[in-house]
């Protein structure tokens, strides 16, 4: 595994510290653009809460042409989850003793800015006061998750995984597979990435 030049600046910042990890309330500042501290962490949680937000128009627009595609936004999702489980591998305490986390750093920075995105697109959206209520309280639990990893993070009681990029990373880049793509391929693949998320 590589390290690019922001990670290598960042590693001799003492801010990326795993002391220093992002509090709930510093990621949920960051997925919304409310801070412009040069970290690349911040920068990604940011890139993950536009990429969210632009899935969702995707998603519920399905007939207008869009510019960006669900599938294409899916891949750039997929590609900042790995810059951040790159940087992690660097910043986020390893414990071998720890119980094992379901997902790495990446996936959960990917599914705290899925979750702020939805909640206030329902928030701004959905006339029914229930939902926009469900949604914000999910959203709370969310977030109090983070702040328990977090906490165990920091205190080694859990090891997160280095992550995976799936099945479409792994069928892209076999070399050995001769079957020709068709649309029915790309359906499934769809539709493992909605369960995947």
């Amino acid at each position: 595994m590589t390290e690019d030049a922001g990670m290598a600046e960042a590693r001799e910042d003492p801010v990326n510290d795993p002391a220093f990890l992002l509090s709930p309330d510093r990621l949920l500042a960051a997925i919304a653009g409310r801070l412009a501290e040069p970290f690349p962490l911040i920068a990604w949680a940011r890139e993950l809460g536009d990429l969210h937000a632009a899935l969702i128009s995707a998603v519920l627009n399905p007939r207008r042409p869009p510019d960006v595609t669900e599938a294409a936004l899916h891949a750039d999702i997929s590609k900042v989850i790995d810059k951040i489980n790159s940087w992690a591998v660097f910043y986020v305490r390893h414990s071998r003793c720890a119980r094992r986390h379901t997902h790495s750093f990446g996936e959960v920075i990917s599914h705290v800015a899925k979750t702020y995105a939805e909640a206030w697109w329902t928030v701004l959206h959905s006339d029914c006061e229930e939902l926009r209520h469900s949604a914000w309280v999910h959203l709370g639990e969310v977030r109090e998750g983070y702040a328990q990893l977090i906490g165990d993070i920091r205190t080694g009681r859990v090891q997160l995984p280095l992550g995976w990029r799936g099945i479409r990373h792994t069928r892209q880049n076999d070399s050995t597979s001769t079957e020709p793509e068709t649309g029915r391929d790309d359906e499934s693949d769809g539709e493992l990435t909605e369960l995947a998320q």
